[in-house]
């Protein structure tokens, strides 16, 4: 396995994860810590036949900044606000 730091890491991220996809990993560090590593997903991720993994809206409900943002978007423009 080979160990590549942070920053080389994000240089180059297509050929990193084009090797993950040969079925080589990589060691992802940051100031000579391991943080994350790059590989190919496991083989029940990679089968065709199993639904995508669910949406982030589907984990968690929608936050109160989430809805003013669809709520400000249904005003009509422009928008007079006298203080």
């Amino acid at each position: 396995m080979k160990t590549i730091g942070i920053r080389q890491a994000k240089a180059h991220l297509s050929a990193l994860v084009r090797d993950a996809a040969k079925g080589e990993c990589c060691l992802v560090t940051d100031n000579r810590e391991p943080v994350a590593m790059i590989g190919p997903p496991p083989q029940k991720l990679a089968d065709p036949e199993m639904p995508s993994l669910p949406a982030i809206e589907e984990i968690r409900p929608p936050s109160d900044a989430t809805a003013f943002r669809k709520a400000l978007f249904g005003v009509p423009f422009p928008i007079e606000l006298n203080f």
